[in-house]
Formats: C-alpha cells, structure tokens, sequence
C-alpha cells in the first residue's frame, strides 16, 4: 500500500514538473506584458480542483480554484491593469502557473520591498506557499507583496480584481515591506482584506458591468467572512464568517440584481406617444 501511496506522489510531481514549469503567453486580448498563463495539465488541474473542494463548498462556487482562467475573466484583469487610476506597474500575473524559479527571480529583484523583509519573511514564505505547496496544485487566489505577484487560479472576475486589488493597495504605500508585515495582525489583514475587495467592486462599476458587481457581493462577502471568523476562538470559525457573509453578500446581491432588472424593465418599457403639435 505504501509503495503503491508512493508511486502516486512520484507520477504526480512528475507531471508538474515536466508541464507546469513551461509556460504560454497570454492570448486573450494580448500578449499583455504583465500577464503569463501556465500550460493545461490535465491530471495536475484534475487534482488542484479535488483539492479545492472544500474552498468551493465554503464559497458555495465552482470556479473558485478551477485551475482554468476564461478569456472574459483575463479581459475584465486587462482592463484593471491598464486603467490610467490603477497602480499595478512592475507586477506579475500569473494564471494558473507553477513557475518557481521565476518566483525566486522575483523575490531577489524586487526593489518595492526591502531586502531584509524579503530574507527574513518573504523567502520562507515564497518557498512554501509558492514552491513547496504550489497554488496550482492546492490552488488559492493570492498577492505575494515579497515577490509582486499575484496568482490566480479561479475563474472570476470578481476574484481576479479582488487579488489584483491588493497589489494596487501595496503600491500606493510609501513602505511596503512594513505594510506587508503588520499583515501578521488580524486587524490589518482585515483591513487589507477590505481595500481589496472594494477596489475589485469599484473596478467592475467602472468598467460598467453590473451584473459582475451583483456577482461580486456573492464571493467576495463570504470570503471576507473566513478572515473574520478565523479570529472567532471556536473550532471551524472560518465556517461561521462564512455563512454570515453568505447571508449579507446575498441580500446585497439580491438589491443589486433587483435595482438591474428594474432598469432594464425601465429601458425596455414603451414610451407613450407624443401628442404635441
């Protein structure tokens, strides 16, 4: 049984290495300079989503950590990136990508954050979250400050500002490794958690697509709902946040899609006839 257990891990790892290091360009609305997408896999996107079961039940949505990024997702991230009011310049996107040695690349050349935080903290964290335990095996959405990265492996657009939200929070700040640091302290990440998420539901209203700010409520809530329980000292409190920003993101997704279909039944309407002579 072990040698059995063993042989599985062995073919796996093989897998990623020899498909998940090699990547295209971006072929959406580019090539985008700031954009790289990782080769399909089929057995290592296979496992990333049984692994991202439990993120799917909790989000109660089936493209979070699909370990497939659609054009329409990439095109709403194009258009954040390149609005003249977002500051994302220098930072790397990445979708569904294992790509370690451009990571540490990243990590030694990153001049937004200073090498200390980048020795002390940003190295143990980039080898684990990104090297050790790669996203596009384990999957989850995230914005590394050390290496100015961020990876996504859900399709949603919501998701995708969301994450790339963060990076533009980051370099509005004059000290981002100190920025990156008080992370450790919930309140801050809260916080974080929050600007990020109001900067993804302000980019989708800008580039006028309300359907995809009705859909944001749904996600983005309940994501911020696990950093909230995660403090709770209850066991599965991450669960309880959860299921409270189900019930808040609902009811405003509930207003925002009621306020859309009545203009629209508005524009739709008839007008009455001009009697004036």
């Amino acid at each position: 049984m072990r040698r059995r257990r063993l042989t599985v891990v062995v073919y796996l790892v093989a897998a990623a290495s020899v498909g998940c290091a090699t990547t295209v360009p971006y072929v959406g609305q580019g090539p985008h300079p700031q954009i790289t997408r990782g080769r399909p896999v089929p057995i290592v996107d296979f496992w990333g989503n049984v692994f991202g079961l439990s993120s799917k039940l909790v989000l109660w949505e089936w493209k979070i950590d699909q370990h497939w990024v659609s054009e329409d997702t990439e095109r709403y991230l194009v258009r954040y990136i390149d609005a003249p009011e977002t500051l994302t310049e220098g930072t790397h996107y990445s979708l569904n990508e294992y790509a370690p040695g451009r990571d540490f690349k990243r990590l030694w050349r990153n001049r937004k954050v200073a090498w200390p935080y980048r020795l002390l903290i940003g190295l143990p964290l980039t080898l684990l979250f990104d090297v050790l335990l790669p996203g596009r095996v384990f999957g989850g959405d995230h914005y590394n400050p050390y290496t100015d990265r961020v990876s996504l492996y859900s399709d949603h657009p919501a998701v995708a500002l969301h994450e790339a939200g963060h990076s533009h929070d980051f370099n509005k700040r004059r000290y981002k490794g100190s920025y990156a640091f008080i992370r450790f302290l919930m309140i801050t990440a809260l916080f974080q958690e929050y600007k990020a998420s109001e900067e993804a539901i302000n980019g989708l209203e800008k580039m006028n697509a309300p359907r995809e700010v009705c859909s944001a409520y749904d996600i983005l809530y309940p994501a911020y709902g696990t950093y909230v329980g995660n403090g709770l000292p209850v066991l599965g409190g991450f669960v309880i946040g959860a299921a409270v920003g189900h019930i808040l993101g609902r009811m405003d997704s509930h207003r925002c899609r009621s306020g859309l279909r009545s203009q629209e039944h508005t524009s739709s309407a008839p007008r009455p006839p001009n009697l004036a002579f």
